[in-house]
């Protein structure tokens, strides 16, 4: 028995040192960003070359502070005929350079357009020194950041559309959850209602989150995430996320060039944080705080977002329109623009008609 308390308290005595040096080890560690190569800078640049977008001549870059010392990066385009507006809010690590393809087509269709990178992504504040790390603090605090923009940009009496990807279409719901924004209409692209952890026991991935957040290591990286560029840094090949080797690589030659706009992988915090409130999506009565028109697509191979999770959520609300694409995966918005600018100009469809019968 006493050798077998000596045993407890070494493993005891080293659990403490080890979380002591990961500990310290998150809170001092410096930041740099990842240095390309030559080489590796002229194929990033090529490999870019014409897959963004350009931004419409009377685009105007905006800077929206929702509290004292947090910058949002947002922008905005006003169509003098404008029949409403529509605020776009990307996904996950995703910029605005990224969604200006719909921007361009929305204001083409009759709309203003703003889109507005929310905490911890493109220009936008960053809540680590590490300013890389995939971090929330608290969605409900994006969702009240996003409400905050929608009330600043609109003016009286005009419609208002929401048009948002993956973990912006979640801040979009937990938005609706705060009963302060009037929507016309909502178009929710690969929503997360619920994320995919694969294989790996969904149980099992709460339960490690949860415990390293309290320790005090929600900065770590999670299980399989690292810093970008990553190990597998190469450029026109399919990716779990885009089977379209030509565009798979194109937020990540955008990162190259522009340093400043770079995340990397999810933290042991963003998974808890995402984890905890995709429960509130699941267990709100969102049909009775939702009462707009919704328009959601979902894609047939999602490796990061559960798909049933989010046609189950559309099925419970009161007008909720499905399309389903068997054979797109996650990365939806850059992986066949044939059929992503099929989906663009069913949201148009989808916010014409709410706007005829607002009107």
């Amino acid at each position: 028995m006493v050798w077998l308390k000596r045993v407890v308290v070494l493993i005891l005595f080293c659990a403490v040192l080890t979380w002591l040096w990961l500990w310290s080890k998150l809170h001092t560690q410096e930041h740099q960003y990842a240095q390309l190569s030559t080489s590796q800078m002229a194929t990033a640049k090529a490999y870019l070359e014409g897959k963004l977008t350009p931004a419409l001549p009377d685009w105007q870059w905006n800077t929206f502070y929702p509290e004292e010392g947090v910058n949002l990066r947002t922008g905005t385009v006003i169509n003098p005929n404008a029949r409403g507006l529509v605020v776009v809010v990307p996904g996950f690590t995703g910029t605005i350079e990224m969604v200006m393809r719909e921007i361009n087509q929305f204001y083409e269709a009759g709309f203003s357009v703003a889109a507005i990178e929310y905490r911890g992504q493109g220009a936008s504040w960053r809540p680590l020194a590490h300013p890389e790390k995939g971090y929330v603090e608290d969605y409900a605090v994006l969702a009240q950041d996003i409400a905050k923009y929608a009330d600043s940009i609109l003016e009286d009496e005009q419609p208002l559309f929401f048009y948002s990807i993956s973990k912006g279409a979640h801040i979009t719901l937990r938005m609706a959850m705060l009963d302060r924004v009037s929507v016309a209409a909502y178009s929710l692209i690969v929503p997360m209602v619920k994320i995919n952890t694969g294989e790996f026991s969904y149980s099992l991935t709460k339960s490690i989150a949860n415990v390293f957040t309290t320790l005090g290591l929600g900065a770590m990286y999670a299980p399989g995430q690292t810093a970008w560029p990553g190990p597998n840094y190469k450029f026109g090949e399919a990716t779990g996320c885009n089977a379209n080797p030509e565009l798979a690589q194109s937020q990540g030659a955008l990162f190259a060039v522009r340093e400043e706009l770079r995340t990397s992988g999810t933290t042991m915090r963003w998974l808890k944080e995402a984890i905890d409130s995709t429960q509130l999506i699941v267990d709100a009565p969102l049909n009775e705080q939702i009462d707009s028109p919704v328009l959601m697509f979902t894609a047939g191979i999602d490796e990061l977002v559960d798909t049933s999770a989010a046609q189950n959520l559309c099925a419970t609300l009161n007008q909720c329109e499905l399309i389903h694409k068997p054979d797109s995966r996650h990365c939806i918005t850059r992986e066949d623009m044939t059929v992503y600018d099929g989906m663009i100009q069913d949201s148009i469809r989808h916010f014409n008609t709410a706007l005829n019968g607002v009107n």
